[in-house]
């Protein structure tokens, strides 16, 4: 195994970290102990359970149809599952995807644009983030684009680990992040929220950066007994960033109906809308510099980033901007066929389009180099335009069949995507240049002319179109024998892009399958073992902006391998799940700056030659009716098998990840009180020049408190409580990006 540096300090904070949570007794998202866990038979014996909705089942008991798309248990799942509820993103004050897994230790979101999950050491696409259970990228090609999806109207996330091409097509590789929307109810609530976030550091300022969100979300019936409503809505009228000039201005809104036809049909349209505007930046987190990169130490002296040099700058300039729209059209139909049978259909267009404008640090080595601290600004401009059309159907139902029980689900998913981008940059010879060391040098607009040089040819570009589509069949039918089940899966792909002007295409197709086993040790535990399959060709929309001439790229494919207990232990005060895995990647392909010419390609490495390997653990223990614990454990050994970077760990990829959230529930009050720990350990990362660099572990902690009653809700979440002034990961190669400084997120919510 090879251990990076500081290792052995971040697990000494680990267990500082768990000790201090234990003696001070904290809150969690745990409910209440003596809550009854009801049996869920009846449940999927009816298949009505593909419509998620609350239940008073928790941790591997809770029915989940995202991962597997099949009305089960996390328990009866032969994978590694984790299913976050909207209370528990509430307790969080999460606002976006990245801070919703902020609990879930072996997922990581890229430090850059967002544009990336990193799980079990794999790369993802946030393109293959699923929203009620389709693919559907939630933002353009452009900057602020590749913002992770809000949390505004999520009932849930799901984190599936592994890969899984089978059911929802290419793209499954490490994980996947599965939200799923808020749905119209019967009962009728209207709730009047107003959250507030605010930044309490020494080098950023005590309420001087400051975010306002107001929500409106209504819910009811509309018409009789037979049409239902819903309608949510948040707008950020002050939404500052902790750096000075970093802002935006967002407004949101979701509405759908769902039409009671008859006691076995329902219909549910729904309409979502989204306007992200960056102003002064284009929320492209392109970094800030290091003092080991200032002092020009890096990769010499030193083989870690070192602190951030000045948190409270960005480099960018006061006139960037950027915004990002998404029109979303989505109807979905399910219907009783009979008893044991379900149809459920989806279908859905978005459409997207953003631009930017931002000054940021050119990654050319001849302008900006380690141990310079002239750093070179220049700009850059990028426009995209998508739409997707996004259809799945599927035929869900149980039956007997020569005298074994079988549980099947066949369907055929189609996404169809056209993609318009133009992306300039400013030559290095127009950069401007500032000292990032000097005070009384103004980094956000160094100097009065920065921002007439950008030059209004920049974005004059016409966009170059590709179209992507594929069409994926999938079969799986769950065998049940006495206390044996076998799920057996088979999936057919097929692929097919082109660039507008005919000078890239791409043809693939690909039959792919899965097999797992889960066995029924006794009434209250499961042991599993599952192989899934990955498959993902390369889009033409990346391959236009990114490959290299004259390389013929191969398809990314994966083979996991897991096995696994889950259960409840204990006297079922006790409910875990332990999970090993193994990977085989072939073909993976990353992007990388070239440091001779500054531009972003795509490098690929053919064959076999990635490998990751390790143990996740999932355990929430109720210590009584009051006090419970919830960790999340991951161990991950990731790295190349051949070349230069072979035996390496993947880039931002640490081997441990621990997060403990402990809750605690007063006596006799409506109040709860939370604390959590947040701890990895050294990750690597490689700069543009030669060497290996890590960025350091870190331990962060969370408070929470929350006063709930029937008619309020008030909660105060401090995150990074002892505020750690930490590098949250790297860009592009020049800079880094710095975690957020302590902040004080308050949330009150009226219920009318």
């Amino acid at each position: 195994m090879h251990t990076p540096p500081s290792l052995s300090k971040n697990l000494t904070s680990i267990a500082v970290g768990s000790a201090l949570l234990t003696a001070l007794s904290p809150v969690a998202f745990a409910e209440d102990a003596s809550s009854s866990v009801e049996s869920t038979e009846a449940e999927v014996t009816q298949l009505d359970t593909l419509e998620i909705t609350a239940t008073s089942e928790e941790g591997v008991n809770v029915i989940d149809s995202t991962a597997g798309k099949m009305g089960v248990s996390i328990k009866d799942t032969a994978r590694s599952v984790v299913k976050v509820s909207e209370e528990e993103i509430n307790d969080l004050a999460a606002t976006d995807i990245r801070e919703a897994s902020a609990y879930q230790a072996g997922f990581h979101t890229e430090a850059s644009a967002a544009r990336f999950s990193i799980t079990r050491g794999i790369q993802t696409n946030i393109e293959n983030f699923l929203v009620n259970g389709m693919k559907s990228l939630q933002g353009g090609e452009a900057g602020t684009g590749s913002a992770l999806p809000s949390t505004y109207n999520l009932e849930s996330v799901t984190f599936l680990s592994g890969a899984d091409s089978i059911l929802y097509g290419s793209g499954m590789a490490g994980g996947t992040i599965s939200a799923v929307t808020k749905k119209p109810q019967e009962e009728s609530e209207t709730t009047l929220g107003v959250s507030t976030r605010s930044y309490l550091a020494t080098d950023v300022g005590y309420f001087d950066r400051n975010q306002l969100n107001i929500d409106i979300d209504s819910t009811g019936k509309l018409v009789g007994d037979d049409v239902l409503y819903r309608v949510i809505t948040r707008v950020t009228p002050d939404n500052e960033e902790a750096q000075d000039v970093r802002e935006s201005d967002d407004r949101f809104i979701d509405a759908s109906l769902t039409f009671k036809i008859n006691d076995r049909t329902k219909i549910t349209p729904r309409f979502e809308y989204k306007n992200e505007k960056g102003i002064g930046t284009s929320s492209w987190t392109d970094g800030y510099f290091s003092t080991n990169y200032i002092n020009g130490t890096l990769n010499s002296t030193s083989n870690t980033y070192g602190e951030v040099a000045n948190r409270s700058y960005y480099y960018g300039s006061a006139s960037a901007s950027g915004y990002n729209r998404v029109a979303t059209g989505e109807v979905t139909l399910e219907h009783i066929l009979q008893n044991n049978w379900l149809l459920n259909a989806r279908a859905a267009a978005v459409h997207t389009d953003s631009e930017t404008k931002d000054m940021y640090a050119t990654t050319s080595s001849s302008v900006n180099s380690i141990g310079n601290t002239q750093v070179g600004l220049k700009w850059a401009y990028a426009r995209s335009e998508i739409r997707h059309r996004l259809f799945d159907m599927n035929l869900e139902g149980k039956f007997n069949f020569a005298n074994l029980d079988h549980h099947l689900i066949a369907g055929v998913n189609v996404h169809d995507q056209e993609t318009g981008f133009v992306r300039a940059f400013q030559a290095d010879s127009g950069a401007v240049y500032v000292d990032y060391t000097n005070p009384n040098n103004n980094i956000n607009n160094p100097f009065e002319d920065a921002v007439t040089s950008s030059g209004a040819s920049l974005d004059s570009g016409d966009l170059t179109y590709t179209t992507d589509r594929e069409v994926n069949l999938y079969l799986k039918d769950r065998i049940t024998i006495n206390d044996l089940t076998v799920a057996l899966g088979l999936g057919y792909m097929d692929y097919t892009g082109e660039e507008s002007n005919g000078t890239i295409k791409s043809d693939f197709d690909n039959l792919a399958y899965d097999i797992a086993a889960i066995y029924k040790l006794n009434q209250n535990m499961n042991a599993f073992a599952s192989y899934s399959q990955s498959y993902e060709p390369l889009d033409v929309s990346d391959l236009a902006q990114y490959a290299k001439d004259g390389v013929d790229y191969k398809a990314e494919e994966s083979d996991n391998y897991e096995i696994g207990i889950k259960g409840e232990f204990l006297n079922k005060k006790l409910n875990a799940s332990v999970a090993f895995f193994y990977i085989d990647q072939q073909n993976p392909t990353s992007t990388e700056t070239d440091s001779t010419t500054g531009d972003t390609v795509l490098v690929q490495s053919l064959g076999d030659v990635f490998r990751s390997h390790g143990v996740e653990v999932n355990a929430l223990y109720h210590f009584n009716n009051r006090f419970s614990s919830q960790l999340n454990y991951a161990y991950t050994d990731a790295h190349a098998t051949t070349g230069e970077d072979a035996g390496k760990q993947a880039k931002l990829t640490p081997f441990h990840a621990l997060t403990v959230w402990n809750s605690y529930s007063m006596e006799s009050q409506p109040i709860r009180l939370a604390l959590g720990v947040r701890s990895e350990s050294s990750r690597a990362d490689d700069l543009a020049t030669t060497g290996d660099t890590f960025v350091s572990g870190y331990a962060e902690f969370d408070f929470g408190t929350y006063y709930e009653t029937e008619k309020w809700d008030l909660s105060l979440v401090v995150k990074n409580l002892l505020d750690e002034n930490r590098i949250y990961g790297t860009t592009n190669g020049d800079a880094v990006v710095v975690s957020d400084p302590r902040s004080i997120n308050m949330n009150l919510k009226y219920r009318l």
